[in-house]
């Protein structure tokens, strides 16, 4: 079993980010490691965005990947400010990325739902059901941060894909 690519998928928060860490290979994907960093509430928010940076730096050395996937703030028209605080973890996680000379994508939570399930709306039941279905799971992580951060990594393994098999070669 040759690999191909690994993906770190993040699933963005200020108390838990889920992080996932995929590995395609020549006969499919394999989820390697998957978890949730969880920071004190009590906390201010520097100190736990700090606490994230160093958490990412040492995942991103006992997993080097070939990319970084994180998911894009949704702004919903009365929650700007939840959005706001999500937004900083998410620079947080570009930032970790980009010091570690890592390429970065970002997603919105329709899109990965779309690639995996045909539909933007999915629930995340269904999302979790594809998420199994494509790893092979016996059976979910039991944080949904961390469901949601696998979601992501395979949204864009298969979007390469796709990307990759659309090139023309002249």
């Amino acid at each position: 079993m040759t690999s191909v690519r690994t993906v770190i998928g993040i699933d963005p928060g200020t108390q838990r980010v889920g992080y996932a860490v995929i590995e395609e290979t020549d006969e499919g994907w394999q989820a390697i490691d998957c978890g949730v960093f969880q920071f004190p509430s009590r906390l201010p928010m520097p100190q736990r965005l700090a606490m994230l940076f160093d958490d990412l730096n040492s995942l991103l050395r006992e997993y080097p990947p070939d990319c970084v996937v994180v998911e894009e703030p949704y702004v919903r028209p009365f929650g700007m400010k939840s959005a706001l605080v999500v937004a900083q973890s998410v620079g947080v996680v570009k930032l970790a990325a980009v010091k570690a000379g890592i390429p970065v994508a970002s997603y919105p939570y329709t899109q990965a739902k779309r690639t995996l399930t045909g539909k933007g709306s999915a629930s995340k039941t269904v999302l979790a059901a594809a998420v199994q279905q494509f790893l092979k799971l016996q059976q979910l992580p039991p944080w949904e941060d961390a469901i949601d951060a696998m979601a992501f990594a395979l949204c864009h393994c298969l979007l390469m894909h796709l990307n990759e098999e659309v090139k023309v070669t002249p």
